[in-house]
């Protein structure tokens, strides 16, 4: 399966790099961040303000997840704080045992990733605007979990090696400046989660 390249990636930042860094929301910087700081030193599970933010942001406010997910969901994240290697296959098991309002169990590998990011930031998001971005093919035609967790694993992995080649570009270097200089105020983000902003940015913008 051919998922889009490091080099495809910066072919299309580089046709219009100017205009993918200024359709980045404001507000979608500032969420981040805050919610970035706030981890460091709240406790997940009492946080309600928190967990309201986190729920918007990441789309945790999915109607058929139920109130025992986002609950559990929470102190998976806070389990998983002390981890010093937090396991995404393991987080996305835990979720997937809990039952959604049908009483199926859904597999939640963007949710679980979303965790992993906010605990390490190192590590990339994954949502339909990355996926988009990176042309992945679904896994909702894939029976059980371990065939959906084998695909998502692979993409994941794509998407970890190809923003260390896109970080290791210099071509690319100009792009993180207008950034900069778009959001001056939020210039200390580290240059993996402006370039997670920006490929989620150009997912959005692909048909």
């Amino acid at each position: 399966m051919k998922y889009r390249t490091a080099a495809d990636i910066k072919q299309f930042l580089l046709d219009d790099q100017e205009a993918v860094v200024n359709k980045i929301p404001r507000e979608k910087v500032a969420v981040y961040v805050y919610l970035n700081q706030e981890f460091v030193s709240t406790y997940v599970p009492d946080d309600t303000i928190y967990q309201f933010v986190f729920r918007h942001f990441f789309k945790l406010d999915n109607p058929s997840l139920t109130k025992e997910f986002e609950s559990e969901y929470f102190k998976v994240m806070e389990e998983q704080r002390e981890q010093e290697r937090p396991n995404i296959v393991h987080i996305t098991k835990r979720l997937y045992e809990i039952k959604n309002h049908k009483g199926n169990p859904t597999m939640q590998f963007p949710l679980a990733a979303a965790m992993l990011h906010a605990i390490n930031p190192e590590f990339p998001s994954y949502d339909s605007d990355i996926a988009k971005a990176f042309d992945f093919s679904s896994t909702y035609h894939l029976a059980g979990f371990e065939k959906k967790m084998k695909r998502y694993i692979k993409q994941y992995q794509h998407t970890y090696q190809t923003y260390k080649e896109l970080l290791d570009d210099e071509a690319l270097m100009p792009l993180f400046q207008h950034f900069n200089e778009k959001f001056p105020d939020h210039e200390q983000l580290s240059q993996v989660k402006k370039l997670d902003l920006i490929i989620a940015q150009l997912g959005n913008t692909m048909q």
